[in-house]
């Protein structure tokens, strides 16, 4: 996957999370030369068309291929379903990564940290302690991180709980937007690019 493709579809993940009509759970992004592909299964016609809407109104799509199921699976979802699913999404998008460079990893770290953060197991979950399922949800994701980037947990739920922080003072704050600069190794000298060290 270019480069190009994985920012797209990284803000096209962000507008889905963004949403409030869409379970970003349930839906799995392909980008490629603007091309965006919706896939999987969600409850509702309502759903779909808030997906490819949402998708749509990224900057950068020129098309979306819209091939969501709309409710055919209408399955009963529980806590540790809902988490499985979540784990999942962080598994696909770091196996998505174009490369493992540390920009790359740095803009996965902050999508990934902010969507834990806001991870919620829904309240219509019936017979479920929806507090400790949660919890469960956010150790298991942040020990998935964890190993993919190769640092303690601890150091990743601190950064987390500084999300959280952020979240209070402004409400309104969404998820970071993914923005990934090519590494330049060192600064031009005196402007000239051909001097750099």
């Amino acid at each position: 996957m270019a480069l190009s493709d994985f920012v797209l579809k990284a803000r096209v993940n962000v507008a889905l999370v963004r949403d409030p009509h869409v379970g970003s759970l349930d839906v799995g992004v392909h980008a490629h030369d603007g091309v965006v592909t919706l896939t999987g299964d969600v409850d509702a016609e309502s759903e779909c068309r808030a997906a490819e809407r949402a998708a749509r109104q990224v900057d950068g799509v020129k098309k979306v291929v819209n091939q969501l199921t709309c409710g055919v699976g209408k399955r009963a979802d529980t806590a540790e379903l809902v988490t499985q699913r979540f784990l999942e999404k962080l598994d696909d998008e770091w196996n998505a990564l174009p490369d493992q460079n540390a920009l790359t990893q740095a803009d996965y770290l902050r999508w990934a940290l902010w969507l834990t953060y806001k991870f919620r197991i829904p309240d219509n979950l019936i017979g479920e302690s929806t507090g400790a399922a949660e919890a469960d949800a956010v150790e298991k994701a942040l020990s998935q991180i964890a190993g993919y980037v190769g640092v303690p947990k601890a150091l990743l739920a601190l950064d987390m709980l500084e999300i959280a922080d952020e979240v209070r003072a402004s409400p309104e704050l969404n998820a970071p937007d993914i923005e990934n600069a090519p590494l330049v190794s060192t600064p031009e000298v005196d402007g000239d690019p051909a001097r750099a060290a």
